[in-house]
């Protein structure tokens, strides 16, 4: 049976919570992620490094729901379906302002329609990528639990090895990482007749609600750290000792993840 897949990301939705740095009310929220700063730095880590890993998926029969909101300035929006238009998975889809959960769990339930069959969900942020194989390997591993996951309204998968990087003008910058239940590279195969989500759950509480399998020793993920992460502007800051790629490196992201570093350094140095 081919199973339905679905990947939801968020790009700049003005909601209730879904930032830990979003406090005040929603102006000064919406001032938050509309700046024009920010916005610019979403825009290009979305281009260069999110929408090459959605666009070479070796599994391709998939959607991508990119959640934003009504009020998404008219000029962004545009250069949002400009920068999607070419990948056949990208949907975007607008909400009202309401609370964030509740509108990732509608956006999901609302392209799956019908709860009578089982369902593939991913999530992924706008700066971070996956592995040009994760559709694939997820299906094959939905496939392969079959026995476990009927007994289950839902399963995560968590692919949790990979890197944290940097990317800008000069490229990208990487240190080996590997994090259980990140929100890359996680999946949660969920059963006909449940309305669950992967967005009804914290990830890296994920373990904690449903059964999990994890699979470690391959390169599956890449997390972005840059100015705007909303996990650095509050709280405890990680710090990586990041390192430029070499030409051997450099050819294995590009493979491995669609992430071209020229591109990349094109798309930063641009005025």
């Amino acid at each position: 049976m081919t199973l339905r897949t679905v990947g939801i990301c968020r790009f700049s939705y003005l909601g209730d919570g879904g930032f830990k740095s979003n406090t005040g009310d929603r102006a000064a929220v919406a001032a938050k992620l509309y700046d024009p700063a920010r916005l610019e730095e979403r825009f290009r880590l979305f281009e260069a490094i999110t929408l090459p890993c959605i666009a070479a998926q070796t599994d391709p029969d998939f959607t991508f729901l990119i959640v934003t909101g009504k009020h998404f300035p008219d000029s962004h929006l545009a250069r949002l379906k400009a920068l999607t238009a070419p990948i056949p998975q990208c949907q975007i889809v607008q909400y009202p302002p309401r609370p964030h959960r509740m509108i990732m769990k509608r956006a999901i339930n609302h392209w799956r329609g019908s709860l009578d069959a089982p369902c593939l969900q991913f999530r992924l942020d706008d700066d971070d990528a996956m592995a040009l194989t994760f559709v694939e390997q997820f299906k094959q591993t939905a496939h392969d639990l079959a026995a476990i996951t009927a007994r289950h309204s839902s399963v995560a998968v968590d692919f949790n090895q990979g890197y944290v990087f940097t990317a800008g003008a000069d490229g990208v910058k990487l240190w080996p990482y590997s994090y259980p239940y990140s929100a890359i590279a996680l999946g949660m195969i969920v059963q006909a007749g449940s309305n669950d989500t992967i967005m009804s759950h914290g990830h890296q509480n994920l373990w904690k609600t449903v059964p999990t399998m994890t699979f470690p020793a391959k390169d599956m993920m890449m997390r972005g750290h840059n100015d705007f992460n909303d996990s650095r502007l509050t709280g405890k800051k990680n710090v990586f000792d990041y390192q430029p790629m070499d030409a051997e490196q450099a050819a294995h992201i590009k493979r491995t993840f669609g992430i071209d570093d020229e591109h990349v350094q094109a798309v930063f140095s641009r005025a």
